[in-house]
């Protein structure tokens, strides 16, 4: 199941930026968010450094809108999780952890089933070279997939890596579990359209009424026209959208606790 760029899901948003919390002589901030006021300089790429080589002015002003978007929504859907206490419990991580390793399973058996016909297939003498060379090159991925498979089994075994591997396990449960909840809310307050993303279904239409609502409120404000814009520009792309009853059916019940054969049925 999901793995989001663009927005990078909904926790995607949490990026670590620089804060300057004082005025400087004659220096205006171009936002404020929940009181916080935010300078130009502050508005820094993930991975970039203050000071750095200038770039391309178009290049620029894209980075700094996203940063300025990344701060913004980050700031809005804390708030929102804050409010409605929006948190996963130890107990759902638990079932995200089993609900993944069921799907590996699952797609381990279909790759072993795959390997199985592809092997069979090549020896049929009546292959065309082209269908030879598609069904050759599938099973060299699926091996290549099975073998890294095997190597990271071997190196599990030992005791201290799985310990980790279950620290990261829950880690990584906990960001999707809370994700989840946070889009089930979402959905159910403000309803509207859903739409595809690496990292899973998005009600996307109730994004855009909560951006809206705390924007009305002056929870933030934004003073340059073209960041004003930056903060929006997420809704401007062209999405695949669900029908309602998909929508219903993917927030009705956390995705990890159905059955791979549920979730084909329903068209995920």
């Amino acid at each position: 199941m999901p793995s989001r760029l663009l927005l990078l899901s909904v926790f995607g948003f949490i990026v670590s930026l620089p804060v300057h919390a004082a005025d400087e002589a004659g220096d205006q901030p171009v936002a404020v968010i929940f009181g916080e006021k935010v300078y130009g300089k502050d508005l820094v790429a993930p991975g970039a450094k203050p000071g750095a080589a200038a770039i391309d002015p178009a290049n620029e002003q894209r980075a700094r809108g996203e940063a300025l978007r990344g701060r913004v929504w980050k700031a809005v859907f804390e708030d929102y999780a804050r409010e409605r206490r929006i948190a996963p419990t130890a107990a759902e991580i638990t079932t995200h952890i089993e609900g993944h390793q069921r799907i590996q399973v699952h797609i381990a058996a279909e790759n072993a089933a795959q390997r199985t016909a592809l092997i069979a297939e090549l020896k049929s003498p009546g292959l065309t070279e082209a269908r030879r060379k598609a069904a050759q090159q599938h099973l060299d991925a699926l091996n290549q997939s099975a073998e890294f498979d095997a190597k990271r089994a071997q190196e599990l075994s030992d005791p201290a890596r799985r310990k980790m591997q279950q620290v990261v396990e829950r880690q990584v449960a906990e960001h999707w579990v809370r994700a989840w909840k946070l889009n089930q809310a979402l959905y159910r307050e403000f309803g509207g359209r859903i739409i595809f993303q690496q990292a899973g279904w998005e009600p996307i239409d109730a994004y855009r009424k909560l951006l809206d609502q705390y924007a009305a409120n002056k929870a933030f404000v934004v003073y340059d026209p073209l960041l004003h814009t930056a903060v929006y520009s997420y809704f401007e792309h062209k999405f695949v959208y669900a029908d309602e009853t998909k929508a219903q059916f993917y927030f009705e019940k956390p995705w990890w606790e159905r059955t791979p054969a549920e979730m084909k049925a329903a068209g995920f």
